[in-house]
């Protein structure tokens, strides 16, 4: 898989996985290694999220964190959106908001938990 990586993207591979692998690890390798993650993620997220977003934007209306999380479960067979959806929150390519929600089907109390939602059309790379 390295070497397949290593001829698409030579120059990112190379700073994330061959020189922290086969050079000393100092504290500026590996703040260089990271930030070229972040960057290669944020650069890619429209994409890279582009179900959450899709979902987000068909519904049209703030999704709590638990109607998001069973969407994902059962169309996807994936857990652990809500990291997803905070890092694009935090990316700024869709809102956080906190919606009330019943702590039982039968209950009268309410509490507020996060959600999310489309502000504007995510931006294309």
């Amino acid at each position: 898989m390295i070497p397949q990586a290593l001829a698409l993207n030579p120059a990112f591979f190379r700073t994330i996985y061959v020189d922290l692998l086969n050079k000393p690890k100092t504290p500026s390798s590996i703040q260089g290694a990271l930030d070229a993650v972040d960057a290669y993620i944020a650069t890619r997220a429209p994409t890279l999220f582009h179900l959450i977003i899709e979902y987000l934007r068909d519904a049209g209306e703030a999704r709590s964190c638990a109607e998001i999380e069973d969407h994902f479960a059962r169309n996807c067979d994936v857990t652990g959106v809500t990291t997803a959806c905070e890092y694009l929150a935090d990316e700024g390519l869709i809102g956080k908001a906190s919606v009330p929600v019943k702590l039982t089907k039968k209950s009268n109390v309410e509490v507020q938990e996060l959600a999310f939602f489309i502000s504007h059309e995510p931006r294309r790379l």
